[in-house]
């Protein structure tokens, strides 16, 4: 395995992919806060035609950058990461009251704009978590049944960074995914406010080992330049809850895009 030091987790997003992301962003505007808040919430309002998984050839979607090469999800390959000097990731996740919605693609929580994450001395605004079914990334072309995506927001940036938490079985009941499960509304598209008090920090996994890469939503618009954050120890579900997730969505997992170059970088062991 290569090692090397990086004073900064995400420098290969601007030394490894700048050719690739001017492009497919460079004749592109800066977005605004409203289109940011939409692929936050993974709106597709700014495509016109529909989307789902049964064709997930998104290219042709109008208004994304689903064709861009610097997509995601991907496979970690164990021989091609390169270990680095990453500095941890600092969790100031202060306790909320779930807000849920089943969005037609997604079980979606919304929380607190008062909960963040630090990732390289930036500061980044928790705005909502949601789940794939089967896992969208595959670690040397394994696949978990299940993955969390909590996405924040840098504070004064449209940047975006994901936390992606693999779930695997286990025999115990999950009691923070049961607590969300349990609680998916009926009706699609309708959020409903709960009394369910939720606080992030207690089931990140403990170890700070993880990959990183730059890539984009996977989701349609699709945008790009996304920092990810794979966390290497998954969680665990009871075959139980996982049997149940999969009865509002067996599938609704991206196909893993080509790396084309890109770098994936892993925290020294």
């Amino acid at each position: 395995m290569k090692k090397t030091k990086f004073m900064n987790r995400f420098c290969q997003g601007a030394v490894l992919t700048l050719a690739m992301l001017m492009g497919a962003c460079g004749s592109e505007t800066e977005s605004t806060v409203e289109s940011v808040e939409n692929a936050v919430k993974e709106d597709v309002a700014s495509a016109e035609e529909e989307w789902d998984y049964e064709n997930t050839n998104w290219e042709n979607i109008s208004d994304s950058e689903c064709r861009s090469n610097v997509q995601s999800p991907v496979d970690i390959k164990a021989e091609d990461v390169i270990e680095a000097n990453l500095e941890p990731i600092k969790y100031n996740y202060t306790p909320f009251d779930m807000r849920i919605v089943d969005t037609g693609h997604a079980v979606q929580v919304y929380g607190t704009e008062n909960s963040s994450i630090t990732v390289e001395g930036k500061e980044h605004q928790f705005k909502q978590f949601h789940f794939h079914y089967p896992a969208e990334h595959t670690v040397d072309g394994k696949r978990y049944p299940l993955e969390m995506h909590l996405v924040h927001q840098e504070k004064g940036s449209d940047n975006l960074a994901v936390l992606g938490i693999f779930i695997e079985e286990g025999e115990q009941v999950n009691e923070f995914l049961e607590k969300v499960f349990v609680r998916v509304p009926e009706e699609k598209e309708k959020e409903v406010q709960t009394d369910v008090t939720l606080t992030l920090s207690d089931y990140i996994p403990p170890a700070q080992t993880h990959y990183t890469y730059t890539g984009s939503l996977t989701t349609p618009p699709c945008t790009v330049g996304v920092d990810w954050v794979l966390y290497k120890e998954p969680i665990k579900a009871s075959q139980a809850q996982l049997e149940n997730f999969a009865k509002y969505y067996s599938n609704n997992a991206r196909p893993v895009q080509p790396l084309n170059n890109r770098k994936i970088l892993k925290t020294m062991e």
